[in-house]
């Protein structure tokens, strides 16, 4: 049993919300297997997730293109990510060196910049920022020891944020089986969406 106090700290390190991450080479049977095999559902996928974004991977920018895809299976949130590209990418890298499956957990802290400071002081280091057209910053990865085995995301607490994952997590709840995957070119399609209000 690990002790409330540790609890305790993982929380405030990370904070209350979480996701875990999976890279995927075809997303469609992804989508078939959760929704169909599991129960999962309903996917929300984003086609052009990275059409809006800017990210720098190891110090260098990468053009890559992909989709993405949310659920949630009670308060943690499943997310799938497809990427196709020349460039390398913490997505690509990870397909081309021969696997596919879990590849991080996700949170998105109350106090963003004290959460980052903490992980690099547990001997965690970033490697890639994904920013806004903006210039704001919508994440952040960090690899971590050998014996953890996955990366750890970290984004900003925010009001688009939050509104983007509780539509999300509305149509999770209270799915009846009926379309399981909703697919929209943008984020913004989809933010402008039935599928995005939450009563």
């Amino acid at each position: 049993m690990i002790p409330t106090s540790e609890i305790s700290l993982l929380g405030q390190v990370l904070g209350r919300n979480m996701q875990i991450s999976y890279v995927v080479a075809d997303l469609d049977a992804s989508l078939r297997f959760w929704t169909e095999q599991l129960g999962a559902g309903p996917f929300v996928v984003i086609e052009n997730a990275a059409d809006d974004r800017i990210i720098n991977y190891r110090g260098h920018k990468t053009s890559v293109k992909m989709s993405i895809a949310f659920t949630y299976v009670g308060a943690v949130q499943i997310e799938l990510i497809a990427a196709t590209c020349l460039d390398a990418s913490p997505w690509t890298d990870f397909l081309h060196s021969g696997r596919e499956g879990l590849h991080h957990l996700g949170f998105w802290p109350d106090d963003y910049e004290k959460s980052c400071v903490c992980l690099e002081e547990m001997g965690f280091s970033q490697e890639c920022t994904i920013e806004t057209t903006a210039g704001l910053i919508s994440s952040q990865y960090f690899s971590g020891p050998s014996h953890f085995g996955v990366a750890i995301e970290l984004a900003p607490n925010s009001y688009a944020r939050n509104r983007y994952f509780e539509g999300i997590k509305h149509l999770a709840t209270a799915w009846d089986g009926s379309r399981p995957v909703r697919r929209y070119k943008t984020r913004e399609d989809y933010l402008a969406s039935d599928d995005c209000k939450v009563p």
